[in-house]
């Protein structure tokens, strides 16, 4: 139940200005404590800034990690009417291919029937490619026995759609075809109406399955389907029509076709661009560290900013970084002494370049990377391999970015980064804050009750000392009169 007080009834004083007062002295320990909360949940802040720049830098090193992601390479075609061709890290080269024969797969259409959904097929079986399907009343319609053929297409090999050819009866067929090039099949049935008369399910074979053929430097190669992977390691060759025949075939002598040229060449301006965004991202990190001492970005206002760290505001085009929260931070300082000491390790990889510096990245004044972007040209135009050697390894020694990619994945580890491991110290701090800040309050409470008791005894005091003064005062005013 709550204390009803009459401040000053017998003083004048008023009692609960002077409590405030007092209570705002002993607040001040309070109050210091939100502000420690609010310190780290700035630094928090502050950390998942520099998170982000480590996230964004280990994104590029990653691109630049593995040989496949490295050595980029893309096909060039002289002419495009019968092949077209992508490649995934292909080998440098060329060749010279040619289509003999396109794949196809087997279609044989079925008797028509004037309804897909009736029971027009009767009751018995089929047989296709091997497989036995009983036909009952669940399946003995075109939609019914479609189904039913599709669903064991994994061990016949064969798939069923329906065709309607516009006829005024009989329109509805259905179509078998081949999973691939290398699926031939037969079809039977025993099929009885509910007379016991044979139902007619005669299939006509419109189109037989033949693999695709082609010669790629004159060496035969063959397919189940058009699109041939795995014959030039790291291409995707997609056959579009067949070759012209430059001569024709004799007796003695298969028919010659013409080639079409394959060339596979490096892609300098993806691997370029892996590399532009690489020295960014570091330089985002350099710049960011070296912020914290630039007078210009330290915002007081921003002390009290104690948004969720987890939050990105991407509105905000306020460039003013909280990096100065975190200047000479030990932890910050050693992922930076880390970075630039792994950048200037060299790769003793079986190729002419060893460091970065030799293909135009070099280390600044400031700690920033520069990229001399004629120098880098030169090295992917005249020592594209290794350069992908000095970026990936050559499959015995490891390259730069390999040991870099190790440690990035470390330091921005969701478990124990340094973003992971600052977040869970914050939370024991705060929670830490909080028990001592509810203790506090606790105390507070205690301590404003005791005043409050202390001056509400001193009014009684008062009010009794002026109640005894009137009687003195009227005792004197009778003893004269």
């Amino acid at each position: 139940m709550s204390t009803i007080t009459f401040s000053g009834l017998a003083t004048g004083l008023d009692t609960d200005s002077i409590v405030e007062g007092l209570m705002a002295v002993e607040n001040a320990a309070v109050e210091s404590l939100e502000k420690d909360q609010e310190y780290e949940a700035l630094k928090l802040k502050a950390y998942k800034e520099f998170d982000d720049k480590l996230e964004a830098f280990r994104t590029a090193v990653s691109d630049l990690n593995l040989t496949n992601e490295v050595r980029l390479t893309k096909t060039k075609l002289n002419s495009e009417d019968t092949i077209s061709a992508s490649s995934d890290g292909a080998q440098l080269g060329s060749y010279d291919i040619s289509v003999v024969q396109l794949a196809q797969v087997q279609k044989d259409i079925g008797a028509g029937f004037s309804s897909s959904t009736e029971s027009v097929l009767g009751s018995g079986s089929i047989t296709i490619g091997g497989e036995v399907i009983t036909i009952g009343s669940d399946n003995n319609s075109l939609q019914g026995l479609m189904e039913s053929i599709n669903a064991l297409s994994g061990e016949t090999g064969v798939t069923a759609t329906l065709l309607n050819d516009g006829s005024d009866s009989e329109n509805y067929h259905l179509v078998f075809s081949g999973v691939d090039a290398s699926s031939s099949f037969e079809i039977s049935s025993s099929l009885v109406d509910s007379s016991g008369y044979a139902v007619d399910f005669t299939t006509t074979r419109v189109r037989d399955a033949q693999q695709a053929i082609a010669y790629v430097d004159g060496l035969e190669v063959v397919g189940n389907s058009n699109t041939l992977s795995g014959v030039i390691s790291g291409v995707t060759l997609n056959l579009n029509e067949v070759s012209e025949i430059v001569t024709a075939a004799t007796d003695d002598e298969p028919a010659e076709y013409a080639t079409t040229t394959l060339t596979i060449e490096a892609d300098t301006d993806t691997l370029k661009e892996k590399i532009t965004t690489f020295v960014s991202a570091y330089n985002g990190i350099m710049e960011w560290i070296s912020s914290a001492y630039d007078e210009d970005q330290f915002d007081v206002d921003s002390t009290t900013d104690t948004d969720d760290p987890d939050d990105d505001d991407e509105s905000d085009e306020d460039t003013t970084t909280l990096a100065y929260i975190l200047r000479g931070d030990s932890s910050i300082n050693s992922i930076k002494r880390s970075l630039q000491s792994t950048l200037s390790s060299a790769s003793n990889n079986s190729g002419s370049l060893q460091i970065l510096s030799q293909i135009g990245l070099s280390t600044q004044y400031d700690g920033t990377l520069y990229m001399n972007s004629s120098k880098v040209d030169e090295a992917l135009s005249e020592n594209f391999e290794d350069v992908v050697k000095l970026f990936a390894g050559d499959g015995t020694v490891d390259g730069v970015m390999k040991e870099l990619n190790t440690y990035m994945l470390e330091v921005t580890s969701s478990a124990d980064g340094i973003y992971a491991t600052k977040s869970d110290s914050y939370d024991e701090k705060m929670e830490d804050l909080d028990d001592q800040i509810t203790r506090k309050e606790y105390l507070l409470e205690k301590v404003e009750e005791r005043i409050r008791a202390q001056f509400s005894a001193m009014e009684l005091l008062v009010s009794e000392l002026n109640s005894i003064g009137d009687y003195l005062t009227q005792t004197f005013k009778s003893s004269s009169s």
